[in-house]
């Protein structure tokens, strides 16, 4: 029966019995005349959706009810006191008192409709990897955000998980191994898929060419990296999002660098690029100490990978930047070239290097564009112990003093018109390769260059008082300008031609006047202006230094092209360094592959080395001057190779003819020093009244 509803009836004390018929008759009038108890129902909805919640339980009092399909429930037993605690599988319990609420205060419906929602508490979904789409087992989720305890779950084997307990809004935080941690934010939800960034590379680093596992590699994704291990295998964890290249190196190796594909796998393999090896002297055995050792990807070319040793014990070098086709040249003071064509996994570790000595004649540039006085030189050469030729690049003629005389391609030389097509120079090059005759172009540094000077007197050496560019003037109308040492364009443009030169096939680039002015200490400094200040008298180290600077700078771009380099030094400098020219052989003998002094007998003073008219005396004159050079060379990188006096010099304070007997006797001194590394014959009008005239042996 309901409770606390109902109208009352009284019917007063009976006054005399009525029979049972009429007191059934009034039974039934009366059980037609009550009202109905008050039904309560309504629907239970899904707080985040609106769908029904079927089989949702509602507890009132004593009474327990269910939700049908449709999420609605319906009683008869219930007061306005009770509270309805309402509650599903997957949704967060819910109390509801009746007191009070507006649905239920008509006192006359009978019945009474008390929707309500329940909220989801349980969230599911699938961790799968963002790159392959496959399943994530062993994710490991949590919800954060208020929350405690902390809810978590573990993905099963097809990556799932479900979550019970939690709240409308939070933080869901998934993390795996091998994967990047990830955040999602969920708002009013039952289902949340996440896809994790796989952050690791893992594989095995092999040698191309032995397929033997590559130790102590380094890889690196990002600001990630990993080293190999003994079996070449490596693992890069934690690798950022937005990484795009692997960089894989490792000594002796060419480094590899490829975009990053989304795998977490890649196996890499190595070129080496390494060679190691050592150098001997290919008649004795013994180890060669100084080399330059480089690498190009064609020949003529220049270097794309460099090694230089100095002073080795035991010969060896290593090489490190090898392409995977060129060449390897060797460049030893005091050896021919060495050139080794590269053939991965076949290379030499031992390199025999051939000793030689040049034995050459000089022409000028004027000579060497009428090819038939060529051919004479030639002749001479073929059929002597001659063996090199030395070929001026620039015009020693006054009138064109420092013109290119060959079509050079060098920027400066074409912008400034200072180039002239008069030798065919790569033909004659080759013309002399094919006779097997050593090359040597010569160029003229920092004097003998008027072309240049006058077309960038800002470049040259100026006179302070009227800004006018300094020249020596050795005789009536000629004038030889004077370029600034130490002005770094200078430099730039005759290393170019050094280096064309040897990308032209010459051997050896030979600088001439590679000083400062020959005159007081008191005019440089006073009376001169350089791109820099100096001082001979208060700083003197630094005139050398400039000197010195040029020529590594030389060295380095010659060698690397493939050609030796050799300086020219006054002959009073094997005696020592000499100012204000600021040559010193001990130091230039680290910049170079030869240092080339002209000791020439009529250019000594009385008593020298105990001469009394070294001109008169020239086999004395030279082993002096030879053995004095050849200490001054002790303990550098290069050699030396001297210039002998092959002319009659008419300005010499005694004038002797010199012949075949003279040239020969400089060439006997020079000869019997095994330290000399040969020798070159000079005569500025080249007619060689010496080596013409046998001053130098036949061809064995």
């Amino acid at each position: 029966m309901f409770r606390g509803f109902g109208p009352s009836l009284s019917l007063g004390a009976p006054r005399r019995a009525l029979p049972f018929g009429i007191l059934l008759l009034v039974g039934a009038i009366l059980a037609g005349c009550a009202s109905p108890p008050p039904v309560l129902t309504g629907t239970i909805k899904d707080a985040y959706t609106g769908a029904p919640v079927a089989d949702a339980s509602i507890v009132i009092g004593d009474t327990t009810l269910t939700t049908d399909a449709g999420g609605v429930f319906r009683t008869e037993r219930w007061s306005k006191e009770d509270t309805l605690a309402i509650s599903a599988p997957n949704y967060e319990p819910s109390s509801l008192a009746l007191a009070g609420r507006p649905e239920l205060a008509q006192s006359d419906t009978l019945t009474f409709t008390l929707d309500t929602a329940l909220r989801p508490n349980v969230l599911a979904g699938t961790i799968t990897d963002e790159w392959s789409g496959q399943p994530v087992a062993g994710a490991e989720i949590a919800v954060t955000g208020g929350i405690s305890p902390t809810l978590s779950a573990t993905t099963d084997a097809q990556g799932r998980y479900t979550l019970s307990g939690v709240p409308e809004q939070f933080t869901l935080v998934v993390s795996a191994p091998d994967y990047a941690a990830t955040e999602a934010s969920v708002d009013r939800s039952t289902a949340q898929d996440v896809a994790l960034r796989p952050n690791i590379l893992a594989g095995t680093v092999t040698d191309r060419f032995t397929s033997q596992p590559v130790a102590g590699a380094r890889v690196k994704v990002g600001a990630n990296e990993a080293t190999t291990g003994a079996d070449g295998s490596y693992r890069v964890e934690g690798i950022a999002e937005g990484a795009t290249s692997v960089e894989i190196s490792a000594d002796g190796y060419a480094s590899l660098s490829q975009e990053l594909s989304r795998s977490t796998a890649l196996d890499a393999v190595l070129r080496p690029d390494t060679l190691v090896g050592t150098l001997v002297d290919k008649e004795t055995g013994d180890p060669v100490a100084n080399a330059t050792i480089i690498a190009t990807a064609t020949l003529p070319g220049t270097d794309v990978a460099y090694e230089r040793i100095d002073d080795s014990a035991d010969g060896s070098f290593r090489l490190k930047g090898l392409p995977e086709q060129g060449f390897v040249q060797v460049l030893a003071p005091g050896y021919k070239k060495a050139v080794i064509a590269i053939e991965p996994g076949k290379m030499p570790t031992e390199i025999a290097l051939e000793p030689f000595q040049v034995k050459a004649l000089y022409i000028t540039a004027a000579v060497a564009s009428v090819p038939s006085l060529v051919d004479e030189y030639i002749d001479l050469i073929d059929r002597t112990e001659l063996n090199a030729l030395v070929v001026d690049l620039k015009s020693d003629l006054r009138d064109d003093l420092g013109l290119v005389y060959y079509d050079s391609q060098v920027p400066l030389a074409k912008e400034l018109g200072i180039t002239a097509d008069y030798v065919d120079m790569a033909g004659l090059v080759q013309k002399l390769k094919d006779k097997g005759i050593y090359t040597i172009a010569r160029i003229q540094l920092f004097s003998h260059d008027n072309a240049l000077s006058d077309a960038r007197p800002e470049w040259s050496i100026r006179l302070k008082e009227t800004g006018e560019v300094y020249a020596d003037y050795p005789g009536p109308g000629i004038r030889y300008a004077y370029l600034d040492p130490s002005n770094k364009n200078v430099w730039d443009y005759n290393v170019q031609l050094g280096v064309e030169a040897a990308q032209m096939g010459f051997d050896e680039i030979n600088y001439d006047y590679v000083r400062f002015p020959d005159i007081k200490k008191e005019k440089i400094r006073d009376e001169l202006l350089f791109s820099e200040p100096l001082d001979p008298i208060g700083n003197s180290k630094r005139m050398f230094e400039i000197i010195a600077e040029f020529a590594e700078t030389a060295h380095r771009a010659v060698n690397g092209a493939g050609a030796y380099t050799s300086l020219d030094v006054f002959g009073r400098v094997v005696l020592g360094p000499s100012l204000t020219i600021s040559q010193d052989m001990q130091l230039l003998g680290n910049h170079t592959d030869y240092i080339a002094p002209m000791p020439y007998p009529s250019l000594w003073w009385s008593g020298v080395f105990g001469v009394d008219v070294p001109v008169r005396y020239p086999y004395e004159t030279l082993k002096g001057a030879v053995d004095e050079g050849v200490k001054q060379m002790q303990g550098t990188y290069g050699r030396m190779r001297p210039w002998l006096q092959d002319h009659t010099d008419p300005w010499a304070p005694v004038v002797v003819v010199y012949g075949p007997d003279e040239v020969r006797a400089q060439i006997r001194a020079t000869e019997e020093n095994p330290a000399a590394s040969g020798w070159m014959l000079y005569d500025s009008a080249n007619a060689y009244k010496g080596a013409f005239n046998g001053a130098v042996k036949p061809e064995q």
